[in-house]
């Protein structure tokens, strides 16, 4: 299982610094290691624009995405390389039913 975050620019590879911190970013900080905890083999992987460009043309949908909206369309969010999520963040309940009915599938 991998989720991967293709990102917009940020100051730092988290988003957690600067003089003011999105609460966006820190609840995506804390939603990435309760997964992490309760699922020890997923694979979460964060890509920022900015820093690795390269991971942004590795996925057809992601590059098509970025290509038609541009910037707008970050944040964008897969699961096993599928897009589940597009301009925002999901949310941990959003994450976990990807994760479950991926289990299902097994």
């Amino acid at each position: 299982m991998k989720i991967e975050f293709y990102e917009p620019p940020m100051c730092c590879p988290t988003g957690l610094c600067g003089p003011t911190v999105d609460e966006k970013l820190v609840k995506l900080n804390e939603n990435i290691e309760f997964l992490k905890k309760k699922y020890p083999g997923i694979e979460i992987q964060r890509y920022m624009i900015t820093q690795q460009p390269l991971k942004f043309k590795e996925n057809q949908s992601v590059y098509k995405l970025i290509q038609d909206k541009g910037k707008e369309a970050l944040p964008i969010t897969t699961f096993n390389g599928e897009v589940i999520k597009v301009g925002q963040y999901p949310s941990l309940e959003e994450m976990e039913k990807k994760i479950e009915e991926s289990g299902r599938q097994v």
